[in-house]
């Protein structure tokens, strides 16, 4: 069931009818058999999965909380958690890379490929069982109740792709006596029709012209990879910017806050910055669970710290898929967060201390080369093969095809660039729209007309540029 059908809308909707209309000890139970129904609703059989990872997390939490948070027994948990993601997902990754491994030494061995079907939301919820015995490892209490739990597990609007969420997060709001109220009803439904409007209007029309450059059979030109490239950054960060919109907004209906996910990335002025920014809730993660646990056991050889940041980012890489693509990527981003603390760190600032350098072409310098930075690093991320990388790359750097598209047309180009106008404009006006916005609230009648014409717009573009339902790009991961 995809976020942006109306399938999706008619759930929702019958959801949050039911869910207030019932007596609230029986809230929290339907919102578990409708999370299973929503996550059964594609491969039935992988319901099973979900529920058999849930009741071993609450119950092997429990064991640990009674043994005092034992690291022997902490490190049999995490190992059981991550079986099945190693299985479904980077099973086939090992056995290639295996068979390549032996082949250098003359062997003609095979490693067998099993063929199976990525369960949706393996890794979001196999990171979230992780911190959960993390968690309780270190001292925090562990959920009791079993449905609450299961409901902590396996509720939907953040089961497949997050943001994850961390039990002191959602604990207190599972067991709380939950209230709706009108601004929570309508900033639920704005969350949602933002989110909308991200995928259906934005990312999904930029998808045609990120597809036809990195197909593996095209041979783009240097326009080709630079607009595909950027292409590729926006399409990205609307798809899941918008599900994350439509996440947000869907907990809200049912009384729950989750944690914002995006907080305008593409206007840091540092790497360090931007993974502030982006994918906030795994960049805490990684942050919390990877990289601070690696620093810690190492703190009497602090240099070390550095080749740990580059390890948590190449494992961050590694979390997207089995592929070397995504490995390069978690370490260039690795490699800019180190420059980010040594040689670079006079242009980019670090997140915890000033916002950005001082003056207005250093600034704008900082920004600039940490998007051409970020969007250098997006290659890797698309591309299907390290071959396929490197050929774009090296087509960018000697200018192959000079100013004219092999691949795209020349209106495809004018659309990418128009979106990156609009979302620049949009990035350098967003405090001053803020200012005007806030000075038309005081004209409540005029106020409430002009938002009522802004969402009918937005309802209206999601209306007119509908087409066949896409799924999410991190539905895959």
């Amino acid at each position: 069931m995809i976020f942006t059908s109306y399938t999706y809308l008619l759930f929702l909707s019958a959801a949050f009818l039911l869910h207030w209309s019932l007596p609230k000890p029986l809230r929290n139970p339907l919102l578990i058999v409708l999370s299973y129904a929503f996550y059964c609703s594609w491969k039935w059989q992988f319901g099973f999965l979900l529920l058999a990872v849930s009741i071993f997390t609450w119950s092997f939490g429990a064991l640990l909380a009674r043994r005092g948070g034992s690291r022997g027994l902490l490190a049999l948990g995490i190992t059981v958690e991550l079986l099945p993601l190693v299985y479904y997902k980077y099973a086939g990754f090992l056995a290639t890379n295996a068979t390549a491994l032996v082949s250098v030494f003359g062997s003609r061995w095979r490693a067998q490929v099993p063929d199976v079907v990525l369960p949706l939301g393996i890794s979001f919820f196999t990171f979230q069982g992780i911190a959960y015995l993390v968690d309780i490892a270190n001292g925090e209490a562990p959920i009791r109740r079993g449905d609450h739990f299961l409901l902590y597990k396996a509720f939907w609007p953040q089961l497949i792709a997050g943001p994850i969420i961390r039990p002191h997060e959602i604990r207190e709001q599972i067991a709380a006596d939950r209230q709706i109220e009108y601004p929570d009803i309508s900033e639920g439904a704005k969350r949602i029709l933002n989110g909308f409007f991200k995928k259906a209007v934005l990312a999904d029309t930029l998808a045609p012209y990120v597809d036809g450059v990195f197909q593996t059979t095209a041979r783009p030109a240097a326009l080709d990879c630079a607009v595909g490239t950027l292409a590729f950054a926006m399409q990205i960060y609307f798809d899941f910017g918008g599900y994350s919109d439509i996440a947000i907004g869907s907990a809200r209906l049912l009384g729950f806050r989750f944690p914002e996910n995006f907080d305008y990335p593409y206007a840091a002025s540092s790497p360090q910055e931007f993974w502030n920014r982006w994918h906030m809730t795994l960049t805490r993660w990684i942050r919390d669970y990877v990289f601070t646990p690696l620093a810690f056991a190492s703190r009497r050889k602090p240099k070390l710290a550095l080749v740990w940041l580059v390890l948590a980012m190449a494992l961050c890489g590694l979390w997207h898929g089995g592929r070397w693509t995504f490995v390069l990527w978690g370490i260039w981003h690795g490699g800019l967060l180190l420059a980010t603390q040594t040689v670079l760190r006079k242009l980019w600032p670090r997140f915890d201390e000033a916002k950005s350098p001082s003056g207005p072409v250093v600034r704008l310098l900082a920004w600039a080369t940490t998007m051409l930075a970020v969007c250098a690093g997006w290659v890797f991320f698309r591309a299907q093969t390290v071959r396929q990388a490197g050929a774009m790359f090296r087509a960018m750097l000697t200018m192959r095809g000079g100013l004219r598209p092999a691949v795209m047309r020349e209106n495809g180009v004018l659309v990418v660039a128009s979106f990156c106008a609009g979302l620049l404009l949009f990035q350098v006006l967003r405090p001053r729209l803020q200012r005007v916005a806030e000075r038309i609230a005081g004209y409540a009648s005029g106020y409430r007309m002009m938002k009522a014409v802004f969402y009918a717009g937005l309802i209206l573009s999601i209306v007119v540029f509908e087409r066949d339902v896409q799924a999410f790009v991190y539905f895959q991961f």
